[in-house]
C-alpha cells in the first residue's frame, strides 16, 4: 500500500511541478532531515525513488513510441 501511495505522490508533483516535483522532494527530504523526522525523511526517499521509477518508465515508453 505504501508503494502505491509513494507512487500516487510523486505521480502528483510532477503534474504539479513538472521538471521540479523532483527539486521540491529534495527541499521534503532536508528539511525532515533537519526536524530529525526519521518517518518523514523515509518517506520522501521513497517518493524521490519513485520518481525515477516514473521517469524511467516514462522514457522507456518514449523509446519504444519512436
Amino acid at each position: 500500500m505504501l508503494a502505491y501511495e509513494n507512487k500516487q505522490i510523486a505521480r502528483n508533483l510532477m503534474t504539479v511541478h513538472g521538471l521540479r516535483a523532483r527539486a521540491v522532494v529534495e527541499e521534503r527530504i532536508a528539511e525532515a532531515r533537519l526536524a530529525g523526522d526519521r518517518a518523514g525523511l523515509d518517506r520522501w526517499q521513497n517518493v524521490s525513488a519513485a520518481i525515477g521509477e516514473l521517469r524511467q518508465t516514462s522514457r522507456q515508453h518514449d523509446l519504444a513510441d519512436a
